[in-house]
C-alpha cells in the first residue's frame, strides 16, 4: 500500500466534495433563517463558524495536495495540524448548531468519514517520509 498515493486520492476526492459541501452548508444557512427563527448573535455566530471552516479546509487541501506532489513533510504536518480544527467545526455544525437538518446530518458524516480516512493515511504518509532512506 502507498501512503502517499492513497493521501493523494483522498485529498483529491475532498477538494470536490468540500466544494459540493460548503456550497450546501452555505445555502442552507441562507435558507434557515427565513423559514425558522433565530437570534441574530446565533446567526451571526454560526455564519462565522462557517467563513472559518471554508477558510481552514481550503488552506487543507492546498497544503495537503501540495505535500502529497512535493513529499515535503512540513506541509503535510500542517495539513494534520489544520485538520483537527476543521473536524472540529463539521462536528459542531452536524450536532450543537441551532436547527440542523437530517440532510445536513448526512453530509457532515461523509465529510468527518472522509476527514477520518484522510487523517489516517496522512499520518502513515508522514511517518514513511520522515523514514530514513536505506539502500540495500
Amino acid at each position: 500500500m502507498n501512503a502517499s498515493l492513497m493521501y493523494e486520492i483522498l485529498m483529491y476526492l475532498n477538494s470536490f466534495y468540500f466544494g459540493l459541501y460548503a456550497s450546501f452548508k452555505i445555502c442552507i444557512s441562507v435558507l434557515k433563517p427565513i423559514y425558522l427563527p433565530y437570534e441574530e448573535n446565533v446567526l451571526t455566530r454560526e455564519a462565522c463558524i462557517l467563513l472559518a471552516m471554508c477558510i481552514v479546509e481550503t488552506l487543507r487541501n492546498i497544503l495537503g495536495r501540495q505535500s502529497s506532489l512535493s513529499d515535503r513533510g512540513w506541509q503535510a504536518i500542517a495539513s494534520v495540524i489544520l485538520t483537527l480544527p476543521s473536524l472540529a467545526i463539521v462536528i459542531y455544525l452536524c450536532c450543537f448548531q441551532t436547527y440542523v437538518l437530517k440532510l445536513e446530518i448526512l453530509m457532515s458524516a461523509l465529510m468527518i468519514a472522509l476527514q477520518g480516512a484522510e487523517l489516517v493515511f496522512a499520518c502513515i504518509f508522514i511517518c514513511t517520509m520522515c523514514r530514513p532512506v536505506t539502500y540495500t
